[in-house]
């Protein structure tokens, strides 16, 4: 007869019921049942070790509730030097494993939560897996390059039962909270305009091999990378020594949206929650934008996109050069960096570089709120959050319907940006109306070897 096989939390519980049944005393530590007994710890897999992978593994590593006990990425080098650095942290030769293929990490029985911090194009088909797969689920922005997709991923963590929490980590820092209860709060009066803008494409042009606009030069693959999995379900393109870098997963086409939505991602979750939007999306966008006609960076450079909610708020979406002589006609100390600005009909509130927070009247920030007045939800970290989601199953500060209506708006911007045309869409169906040619933007085709959805 086959047995099943059980996991170390069943194993555990089935041994303390049958002693109990039999009268067999039970000496256990007490560590089994501590608040970080093996039993409740949340044992992680970590998909992408880069600029990312580490952001999660040095909060992770900080929770003694946690342990991450896999790693994977298209760099050998990378996973090889993640995996010893948490064995060492862990003092233990094999907690963390290495593995070359990430659906082994997302297949793992002893893993109960998917970290994904490979780039853009892998977030939602790893998301969509890892819910089906039984996993929670941390996904960094953006969240999709196919908005069919995040249709598919709403289906799978809700169907699964899975926590999910959106890597937009504004709502879990600094008086994000506090600047959002403000405005909701009517301290501001009636918000008329909220000002969203972020870096493009020429921020870091100095750690681009080739600037401004990334190397077109085809070069022998290097031996530490799978190319053909960093490219995975996008089609498969000429490798440069720009295309597998930080900035090549940012602004390369066939694998990103570019900042519009990577960075601007950030500010407009703000803006969505002030609005009380995460249910929901602009319903117009009219306005400009331009893509590079060189290099392999081809991403917007520039976008001014002018957005119309249905509760007739106006949402004005800004590459950060375009901000400029926006946001200094009422903030001049500007500096380069992201930025959200509520505009009401009593003043202004906002963040202009990554928590800079200023106001008309700066006392606002002073402000005690009022008993009757609404909160938000209050996150002790975004990590953590999501841990402790993971654990009390509770929805997190960032669920999935939150980032998926976040994530239509880079989409409908950068769709009205490149094509110049006023974009209609319909939040309640999902889909742009009466324009076939710029709904087919919303979609792209994969190499089938990658579908893993």
């Amino acid at each position: 007869m086959d047995t099943p096989s059980l996991n170390r939390r069943e194993f555990m519980k089935r041994g303390i019921a049958v002693s109990a049944a039999f009268g067999i005393p039970t000496i256990v530590p007490s560590l089994v049942f501590g608040e970080n007994a093996p039993s409740n710890r949340v044992n992680v897999g970590l998909v992408g070790c880069g600029n990312i992978g580490n952001y999660h593994k040095n909060w992770l590593k900080q929770y003694p509730d946690t342990r991450i006990v896999a790693v994977a990425d298209a760099y050998k080098s990378r996973r090889v030097a993640m995996a010893e650095e948490m064995n060492k942290h862990y003092e233990s030769a094999d907690t963390t494993k290495v593995y070359d293929d990430f659906r082994e990490v997302i297949a793992h029985p002893e893993v109960d939560a998917i970290f994904i911090g490979a780039h853009d194009n892998w977030h939602t088909p790893m998301a969509i897996a890892a819910a089906r797969a039984g996993k929670d689920i941390y996904c960094q922005k953006p969240l999709t390059l196919d908005l069919e997709h995040a249709k598919l991923l709403r289906q799978a963590v809700a169907e699964n039962s899975r926590i999910f929490q959106f890597g937009t980590q504004y709502r879990s820092e600094s008086l994000y909270p506090k600047m959002v209860e403000l405005v909701r709060n009517g301290y501001i009066g009636e918000v008329q305009r909220i000002d969203v803008w972020s870096r493009n494409v020429l921020n870091d042009t100095n750690q681009y091999h080739v600037a401004p606009y990334g190397s077109s030069e085809e070069i022998p693959v290097p031996e530490d990378l799978d190319f053909n999995v960093w490219q995975g379900p996008s089609p498969m393109v000429p490798y440069t020594a720009d295309r597998c870098t930080p900035w090549g997963g940012y602004h390369c086409p066939e694998t990103s949206l570019g900042f519009v939505a990577g960075c601007a991602i950030h500010p407009l979750g703000v803006a969505q929650w002030g609005n009380r939007s995460d249910h929901t999306s602009p319903i117009r966008y009219e306005g400009t934008g331009k893509v590079p006609a060189e290099g392999i960076f081809r991403t917007l450079e520039r976008w001014d996109i002018l957005c119309d909610y249905e509760n007739g708020v106006k949402l004005h979406m800004m590459d950060m050069e375009t901000a400029t002589d926006v946001v200094k006609t009422y903030y001049p100390k500007l500096r380069n960096g992201d930025g959200v600005v509520f505009h009401g009909t009593e003043g202004w509130i906002g963040d202009f570089n990554f928590g800079t927070f200023y106001a008309s009247n700066q006392k606002l920030w002073k402000e005690e709120l009022k008993p009757d007045d609404e909160r938000v939800y209050k996150s002790d970290g975004h990590v953590r959050n999501f841990i402790d989601c993971v654990k009390s199953r509770k929805e997190t500060v960032c669920p999935v319907e939150m980032a998926i209506r976040c994530d239509t708006i880079a989409h409908m911007v950068n769709v009205a940006a490149q094509t110049g045309r006023v974009i209609n869409w319909d939040p309640k169906a999902e889909q742009i109306v009466g324009d076939e040619e710029a709904a087919k933007m919303l979609t792209r085709s994969c190499r089938e070897e990658w579908k893993i959805w």
